[in-house]
């Protein structure tokens, strides 16, 4: 198992002032307009410490391969309840599908984060070591984003993505977690060309969209040779 982090505001003290510079040039404006600026300034590290933006991916390694691409994607959600950055879906590309690989195989993945407050809102049981819901219904008409949940409902605190033997499709089980609730429908699974892209919310009104990106520092991707209990396949209320 890797671990990806997304570092938020907590930039990589070796970034060089010209490649800030470029950053901000590029993003600050719309940061400054928005009020958004750790959700902008996410990003993907490993133990190299080298930040990689959203939208980029960044190599990882599970039991099933050595070399799988994480990249996880946000979209802007303008609305009176969310005005936010949310983590819609994730890619994880490269995966190895054969049965030497992958295939027949389940890759489980949870994110986290590294801020007890943000934890208290979004993570499961409000604990930090636990992991963050990844669904979220933002239809209560609580303000939204940025590490306050309000009183909007959590789904889905873990996805199951199963390969079968031959490695050409997939299939998902989520976890409710404690306090929340599990929504099959508010998660999908597609698999081309050893891609595998999971959306984490269907607009609709269970899991509507994922997290905000600013309660998400880090991923995990394991690989298991079962669902780990707790998993389910269908629509929990």
């Amino acid at each position: 198992m890797e671990i990806l982090n997304l570092g938020g505001s907590y930039e990589s003290p070796a970034q060089s002032p010209k490649k800030k510079f470029k950053v901000l040039l590029g993003v600050g404006l719309l940061a400054a307009v928005m009020g958004m600026g750790s959700t902008l300034a996410a990003s993907i590290t490993l133990s190299s410490g080298s930040p990689i933006e959203f939208g980029q991916g960044v190599a990882t390694t599970t039991a099933c391969d050595s070399s799988i691409t994480v990249t996880p994607y946000s979209t802007y959600v303008n609305d009176t309840v969310t005005a936010d950055f949310l983590f819609s879906s994730v890619a994880l590309s490269n995966v190895d599908t054969t049965t030497a690989g992958c295939g027949g195989e389940t890759l489980v993945l949870k994110a986290y984060t590294d801020s007890s407050t943000v934890a208290t809102n979004y993570a499961v049981s409000g604990l930090l070591a636990n992991p963050l819901f990844l669904g979220w219904n933002y239809a209560s008409g609580a303000s939204g984003g940025n590490g306050n949940a309000g009183s909007k409902t959590p789904y889905n605190s873990g996805i199951a993505i199963s390969l079968n033997d031959a490695g050409t499709t997939c299939t998902i089980q989520v976890l409710a977690g404690t306090g929340g609730s599990a929504d099959i429908s508010g998660a999908a699974c597609t698999l081309s060309a050893n891609t595998i892209t999971i959306a984490l919310g269907d607009g609709g009104g269970g899991a509507e969209y994922g997290t905000s990106t600013a309660a998400v520092s880090k991923i995990t991707v394991e690989s298991s040779k079962s669902v780990p209990s707790g998993y389910v396949s269908t629509t929990v209320s």
